[in-house]
C-alpha cells in the first residue's frame, strides 16, 4: 500500500533518493511523469517517487506542475509527502515548497543538510566544505547559478511571499510548530545526529506529514515511517565501463582528468558532434561512431565527455545556430544518448555510467523507455539501476553532476568490471 510520495526534480534526484528505500528492502517504484493519473501504481508499492523534470523551467511552471500533483495526493490520502531538493539547492526550491504548502495549507519542514558529503546548514546558511554556498563552484553553473547561501534568500527568489522561519541547531523543535500556520520551516544541521534528532521531535509532534531535504535526509525515513521489506541486491560484472560525460560541472571535469590519467581512454566530443543530432546522419558522423566502436572494443574504460577543449567553441556554435542555453543543455543529452543507443545496438555489454539528470534523461528518451528500477548504491550518490530494453536487462550507473569524490569513476570500475 502506497505511504509515501517522493517528488523530485530530476532523474538523478529521484534514483538517489528511491536508492535509500530500495537498499532497505521497501517496495518502490519511479515514474517520469508530470501527470500523475497517467501512473499505474502497483499494490505493493509503498513509496512512489515521481521525476517530475521541473529543474529547467520556470519558477511559475515548476508551482503549477507541483501543485497538480499535490492534489492529486491530497484526493489520494498519500500519507506523508517528501519534496526532494538538490543537495546544492539548484533548480526551483521556493516555488516548488510553496506549491507543496499552498495545497496542504500547513507548514513543510526542511532539512537540506548532507553531511556525509560535506553540505551543512548553520545560521540559516548552506555550506559545501566549509564554504558559503554562493561561494562554491555552484555559483558558476551554466544553466542553474545558485547566487546566495542564505536558505532564506534562495526559497524567497522567486515568491516573496512565501513564510520562511529558520531553526538553529540549539533551538527546539517544538518552540517553532506553530510560529508560522503556513509556510517553510528550515532546521540547521551539522551532522547527521542533527537530522535525526530534529526528525524524532517532529515524529514526536505528529509532525511528518509535510517533509523536505535531499537524499541524505531520505536516507532515514524508512525507519522512522516503519517501511519495511526484504533487501535484494543483484548486479553483475560486464565487460568494461562506458561513462557519458554530460555534465559541465566542474567537479565532473575534475573526476573525468583523474581518470583518464589512471587509465581511462578519453573521446571528447566536438561542438558539432555534441550539439547537432543530424551529425551522425553524415558520413563523418557515421565515421565517428564507428571510431568509438573500435575504442570501446579495445578498451575497458572509455569516457566520451563534453568539456570544450578549445575554449568557447561550444558557444560560438550555438550563437551560430541560434540556440539558446536550455536548446545547448538538451541538445547534449540527447547527442549522448543518440550515440549510447548506437553503440547497444552495435552489442556492447558494458556497465554504461550518465553524469548529470540531462544525460540520463537523454538516453531514456532514445530508448523510449521512462522506467528504471534502482538496484543498489555503489558508494554514496553512485546509484546502480537496471533498463529493460528490446528484452536486454541494461546495467546503468547515474550520480549528480556536482557530487563524488576525484576516484569516483575509478572505484565504480574496479568493482563492476570483470577481472
Amino acid at each position: 500500500m502506497l505511504k509515501l510520495l517522493i517528488i523530485t526534480d530530476d532523474f538523478t534526484g529521484a534514483l538517489d533518493t528511491g536508492i535509500q528505500f530500495t537498499k532497505q528492502g521497501v517496495k518502490i517504484q519511479i515514474a517520469v511523469e508530470q501527470n500523475p493519473e497517467n501512473i499505474s501504481v502497483s499494490k505493493n508499492t509503498q513509496v512512489l517517487v515521481i521525476d517530475l523534470e521541473t529543474r529547467p523551467l520556470a519558477a511559475r511552471q515548476a508551482y503549477n506542475i507541483v501543485k497538480n500533483v499535490m492534489i492529486w495526493a491530497k484526493n489520494k490520502r498519500i500519507d506523508y509527502i517528501y519534496k526532494k531538493t538538490d543537495s546544492a539547492l539548484r533548480g526551483n526550491v521556493g516555488a516548488e515548497l510553496k506549491a507543496v504548502t499552498d495545497v496542504y495549507e500547513q507548514c513543510i519542514y526542511f532539512i537540506p543538510a548532507f553531511p556525509k558529503i560535506g553540505r551543512i546548514t548553520k545560521n540559516g546558511k548552506h555550506y559545501i566544505d566549509n564554504v558559503p554556498l554562493s561561494e562554491t563552484a555552484f555559483a558558476k553553473d551554466p544553466f542553474e547559478p545558485v547566487i546566495h547561501s542564505h536558505i532564506k534568500d534562495i526559497i524567497t527568489k522567486e515568491y516573496q511571499n512565501i513564510k520562511v522561519c529558520c531553526v538553529q541547531k540549539q533551538m527546539n523543535t517544538s518552540e517553532y510548530l506553530h510560529k508560522i500556520n503556513q509556510g517553510v520551516v528550515v532546521f540547521d544541521a551539522e551532522t547527521e545526529q542533527d537530522m535525526k534528532n530534529r526528525l524524532y521531535e517532529l515524529n514526536q509532534s505528529n509532525q511528518l506529514k509535510l517533509l523536505a531535504g535531499c537524499a541524505g535526509l531520505a536516507e532515514f525515513l524508512p525507519d522512522i515511517l516503519e517501511l519495511k521489506g526484504t533487501i535484494e541486491i543483484n548486479y553483475e560484472k560486464k565487460k568494461g565501463i562506458y561513462v557519458a560525460c554530460g555534465s559541465l560541472n566542474p567537479i565532473t571535469k575534475n573526476q573525468m582528468e583523474y581518470a583518464c590519467q589512471n587509465g581511462f581512454k578519453r573521446v571528447n566530443l566536438s561542438a558539432n558532434q555534441k550539439l547537432s543530432l543530424e551529425y551522425y546522419d553524415t558520413e563523418e558522423g557515421k565515421q565517428f561512431l564507428n571510431n568509438l566502436e573500435n575504442i570501446c572494443k579495445n578498451h575497458k574504460c572509455v569516457i566520451v565527455d563534453t568539456f570544450d577543449i578549445k575554449q568557447h567553441e561550444t558557444e560560438k556554435l550555438a550563437q551560430q545556430k541560434g540556440m539558446s542555453k536550455e536548446d545547448v543543455r538538451f541538445a547534449i543529452a540527447k547527442c549522448h544518448g543518440k550515440i549510447v543507443k548506437h553503440m547497444l545496438q552495435q552489442g556492447m555489454d558494458y556497465t554504461i555510467f550518465m553524469t548529470g539528470g540531462d544525460t540520463l534523461m537523454g538516453l531514456m528518451k532514445n530508448l523510449e523507455n521512462t522506467e528504471l528500477t534502482p538496484v543498489c548504491e555503489i558508494s554514496q550518490g553512485v546509484v546502480l539501476s537496471i533498463l529493460k530494453w528490446n528484452e536486454k536487462k541494461l546495467q546503468v550507473i547515474s550520480k549528480s553532476g556536482g557530487f563524488g569524490n576525484q576516484d569516483v569513476f575509478l572505484k565504480t570500475a574496479e568493482k563492476l568490471i570483470q577481472s
